[in-house]
């Protein structure tokens, strides 16, 4: 049995401005609960960061300050004793490699500073810790609560040349997003410069794992450096969109509760039916409707009368009406 987990830290910073590419990460709808990233406004940036050099175009035309904001977030590389994890991440952080192997004890945790461009002009600073969980068997489940919760993003990390490794990431994603929710993640299927010679694991195994969970795939090298680079950036950008649809999100739930408070304390006594919701709110779902209404009586806001199994009508509380006043 493991002992009790351990955790190290080790501090870095790089900047990365440009990207190799932008896997597709359409499957993340937001960030759940407990696990948000935080993006805040930037303030002076820290001194001896890494910095953008913000320059003239070739024809001499001055390019606009990008729009800059900062969010933290938590990643874990997850996966069996030996696959590379640790391996994984010196190559991205320091562009390193040693032959030697050593084993982790515990959890060690890397930070890192990366640069990652959003939207034509945006950047985002995202403060990354790196989290190296252990892989030997039943720590995952000594530490899931630990280490896994807060987690906005997940490399899951298989041997090309061990197949167990493969088919152990079911029983390591099954932990982790059961505490991080679902939260960008990526395969990795590392060592491949060991697969001309000494392959085990077949694509078409790689792929069924990959879309039980929905995972884009990276064949990576720790020991080269390919695809190492182009596995984490992209993580990084996922997390980074994910985070602004959250951001998003919220805002327009926002929204439609100011808009149904306002609406019914506008009718006052006479209350707002279904039919008149619909014709004051286009483009509102029956779904997301009902899902605000039941979210404001539970608050005491509103109170619903319903006049069948669909029908009601909605009228404001004495709190609701409060609750408007300074708007």
């Amino acid at each position: 049995m493991p002992g009790p987990p351990t955790l190290s830290t080790v501090h870095s910073r790089r900047s990365v401005g440009t990207f190799l590419s932008r896997t597709s990460t359409q499957r993340y709808a937001g960030i759940p609960r407990g696990s948000r990233a935080l993006i805040e406004p930037m303030g002076p940036p820290p001194k001896n960061r890494n910095q953008i050099k913000i320059g003239p175009d070739t024809d001499g035309t001055a390019r606009p300050m990008p729009d800059v904001q900062r969010m933290k977030s938590k990643v874990a590389l997850i996966g069996e004793g030996s696959v590379g994890k640790t391996s994984l991440i010196r190559r991205f952080v320091r562009d390193e490699y040693d032959d030697k192997y050593i084993h982790t004890v515990g959890t060690k945790v890397t930070k890192l500073e990366l640069t990652v461009p959003h939207g034509p002009t945006g950047e985002v600073e995202v403060d990354l810790a790196i989290f190296d969980i252990m892989g030997q068997k039943g720590f995952k489940d000594m530490v899931k609560e630990t280490f896994f919760f807060g987690c906005q993003g997940l490399l899951a990390v298989c041997d090309v040349t061990r197949r167990d490794t493969l088919h152990a990431v079911h029983d390591w994603m099954s932990a982790a997003t059961n505490v991080a929710g679902d939260v960008p993640a990526f395969l990795l299927v590392n060592k491949m410069d060991l697969a001309e010679r000494q392959r085990d694991v077949p694509d078409s195994e790689i792929e069924k794992v990959a879309g039980t969970w929905e995972m884009p795939i990276a064949h990576t090298s720790a020991k080269t450096g390919a695809g190492v680079d182009d596995a984490f950036n992209s993580l990084a950008i996922a997390i980074v969109e994910a985070a602004f649809r959250n951001v998003a999100e919220h805002a327009v739930e926002h929204d439609l509760r100011h808009k149904v408070l306002l609406l019914v304390s506008q009718k006052g006594q006479y209350g707002v039916s279904k039919a008149e919701f619909f014709e004051a709110l286009h483009g509102v779902s029956y779904n997301d409707l009902e899902k605000e209404i039941t979210k404001l009586e539970r608050e005491a806001l509103i109170q619903v009368n319903w006049r069948g199994p669909a029908d009601f009508t909605v009228l404001i509380t004495p709190l609701g009406e409060r609750a408007t006043e300074g708007r």
